[in-house]
């Protein structure tokens, strides 16, 4: 028993290392020195680390790592108890043993590529009831934001618990690295193309969907909460033109 405890713990303190190191280099390299992205709409992002989901437009496969940082960092160096924005890969990202491990200790969630994955949505609302964690709204790398896919909705509208959701948009970042795909196979999709650009990340209020859970008909239902996620990622993107909002940093 007291090794098990032992070794939990351990486990537990590997994973803050790992995330801290990890979040050391992002920050480093999408706000300063490499790179200088902007944050609004942070005093929005919810200090607990549970029943918060957050969604966003989908540009690349660092998109993750962008919000991620824009969210927690640099304050969990200070404050260990901030929660990271949990999310998830594509199997085909655990392939490689060290990628796996890394993926692992930053607690990702593991869906089937293409996001065929019947148990998706059941993983995601079990992972929901002790972290947060990230969707990419659109399903797939796209600048069309009213591009939806079913899986937000579904998990909202069929939550046991209340959810916190915040919308976030970003812009930017595919002026650093590519969006993937067969032009970019092999290792120049990893790399970044250039560097010293300015990425913007934007944290809007939660949204509420009390009005809309009394639709008795479940794919009505889903399709209005949807629709809704949808107008205030466009309302994030209009106000990203905008001069910097309070809570910015």
């Amino acid at each position: 028993m007291i090794i098990n405890r032992v070794l939990q713990r351990f486990r537990i303190w590997i994973s803050y290392v790992a995330l801290v190191l990890t979040g050391f280099v992002c920050f480093a390299f999408f706000r300063f020195p490499l790179n200088f992205m902007r944050v609004r709409g942070k005093v929005h992002v919810p200090k607990r680390g549970k029943k918060v989901l957050f969604v966003s437009n989908h540009l690349s496969m660092y998109d993750s790592f962008l919000i991620a940082v824009a969210a927690f960092f640099p304050s969990i160096f200070t404050r260990p108890s901030r929660p990271p924005v949990n999310f998830a890969a594509e199997e085909n990202f655990f392939t490689r043993w060290y990628v796996r491990i890394l993926l692992k200790l930053l607690k990702t969630v593991p869906v089937k590529k293409g996001r065929n994955d019947p148990f998706l949505m059941r993983k995601y609302s079990e992972f929901l009831e002790k972290r947060n964690i990230l969707i990419f709204y659109q399903g797939t790398r796209s600048f069309n934001l009213k591009q939806i896919k079913f899986g937000p909705g579904y998990v909202i509208a069929n939550s046991e618990e209340e959810l916190t959701v915040i919308p976030v948009y970003h812009e930017g970042i595919t002026r650093i690295f590519s969006r993937g795909g067969p032009k970019t196979r092999g290792i120049w999709r990893w790399l970044p193309r250039s560097l010293f650009h300015r990425t913007t990340v934007s944290f809007g209020p939660p949204i509420t969907f009390e009005d809309l859970m009394g639709i008795e008909n479940q794919r009505e239902r889903i399709e209005a909460i949807n629709e809704r996620i949808i107008y205030r990622i466009e309302e994030l993107q209009a106000a990203s033109a905008g001069p910097a909002a309070e809570g910015s940093g």
